[in-house]
């Protein structure tokens, strides 16, 4: 009998396409406090929980370890808290009632990375990361078994990030997002000033 699980997010309108895309490769041009880092964790997640894949492995990525776990490891455990069977706290993983595998990892240690296999990751502000993280570490864990990646951040000028955005836009197999804070309607134009 198969148990159902609830998990109690509710995507903004403006994440939606993103939940409902079939590429591979994404990227999301997200203003800050936009809740990119939320949806891509429960998209993460839903991903993990509903794959076929046998031993199925997917991860978080943030420039800074210790930056994945304030980012994003409470998100993680409080989001999919119905779908997780163990918690390992020391090693920032949680593992689903289906077997899969969710870590989280900092870029500041890229050897964690090698040898390993990824079903899916996501990349948090790559623009912070080493530009040769994604040829020659990422990209190759996802290789053999068709694993996606999903690059977010917000702009930085034009460095790596800038240019995997301009990727997303132009080439097939990507699917991009780009929203800016005058025109997303997330936050309140007053609340985004400071008063003195």
């Amino acid at each position: 009998m198969a148990q159902e699980i609830r998990i109690e997010y509710e995507p903004r309108q403006q994440f939606i396409p993103f939940h409902q895309r079939e590429q591979r490769w994404a990227c999301l041009v997200v203003h800050r406090r936009g809740g990119k880092t939320v949806a891509c964790i429960n998209d993460l997640g839903a991903r993990a929980l509903y794959t076929t894949k046998q031993n199925a492995r997917y991860a978080y990525l943030a420039p800074f370890y210790r930056q994945a776990k304030d980012v994003a490891w409470a998100y993680l455990k409080q989001y999919l808290k119905p779908a997780i069977t163990k918690v390992r706290e020391s090693e920032l993983r949680v593992e689903l009632i289906n077997g899969s595998w969710i870590t989280l990892y900092g870029a500041d240690n890229p050897d964690a990375l090698r040898g390993i296999y990824l079903d899916g990751v996501i990349l948090d502000e790559f623009g912070d990361c080493r530009p040769s993280l994604w040829g020659q570490v990422i990209l190759p864990t996802l290789v053999d078994r068709g694993g996606w990646a999903v690059f977010i951040g917000t702009p930085k000028g034009k460095n790596h990030f800038y240019k995997i955005a301009q990727r997303s836009k132009l080439e097939p197999g990507w699917f991009n997002l780009t929203l800016k804070a005058s025109m997303s309607g997330i936050i309140a134009p007053k609340i985004g000033r400071a008063h003195v």
